[in-house]
């Protein structure tokens, strides 16, 4: 892959001949103009996917379970998304529309371990309703943990294997996919749940019981 500043047709002409006089005749498979107004179309195209697929997964969330379910939902996928974002930046890899489509995926991805979790604690509200709340996230998250290891490490495998053998095509995809569900797991079990137990109202130094 050769990353060049913005040439024009004359000019791209004289570096592919430059290229083919070096080492020979060769297939050019795809070229790509990314300019100012194109970065900036790319870049509201990302948030504006991003924004739907949050206020879809709160209205979702918020049907299925609560509302205080969905915020800290959506602030744990907001988390991926920064993570992933960040770790592009610092290494300066590509950002294209296969970056967000991995984003996406990601997101979709984090919000069924989040929901998987989130159900065993509303299961467990109805099941051990004398338990201190504490007690009962910690108890639910640890009833999950095991679960969330192994499907995690599973896709994991797959994304290093097609990160590795993929090709160039693919190596950006699987790379974003393979931060965001580390990111993932992580916002999952410890910040999805820890921001949800801080939206329950405390009461007299304690946490008053949730209904559900």
């Amino acid at each position: 892959m050769l990353k060049t500043p913005e040439l024009g047709q004359e000019k791209k002409n004289e570096v592919l001949e430059a290229f083919e006089n070096k080492i020979g005749k060769f297939d050019l498979l795809r070229s790509e103009n990314v300019g100012p107004v194109i970065g900036k179309e790319l870049r509201r195209v990302g948030i504006l996917a991003l924004v739907i697929a949050g206020i879809l997964q709160i209205i979702y969330i918020t049907i299925r379970f609560e509302l205080r379910f969905g915020i800290a939902a959506i602030l744990a996928l907001l988390h991926d998304a920064i993570v992933t974002l960040g770790f592009f930046s610092l290494f300066q890899f590509e950002v294209d529309l296969t970056f967000i489509a991995a984003i996406l995926t990601v997101i979709g991805y984090s919000i069924n371990d989040t929901i998987v979790i989130f159900d065993r604690i509303r299961e467990n509200l109805k099941l051990m309703r004398k338990e201190e709340l504490a007690t009962l996230v910690n108890i639910s998250i640890k009833q999950n943990l095991v679960r969330t290891f192994n499907t995690s490490l599973a896709v994991a495998f797959v994304l290093i294997a097609l990160l590795v053998l993929g090709g160039e095509t693919t190596r950006y995809f699987s790379m974003a996919m393979l931060v965001g569900v580390i990111s993932g797991v992580y916002s999952s079990v410890f910040i999805a749940t820890s921001l949800w137990y801080d939206f329950v109202p405390t009461v007299k130094g304690k946490k008053k019981p949730v209904k559900i």
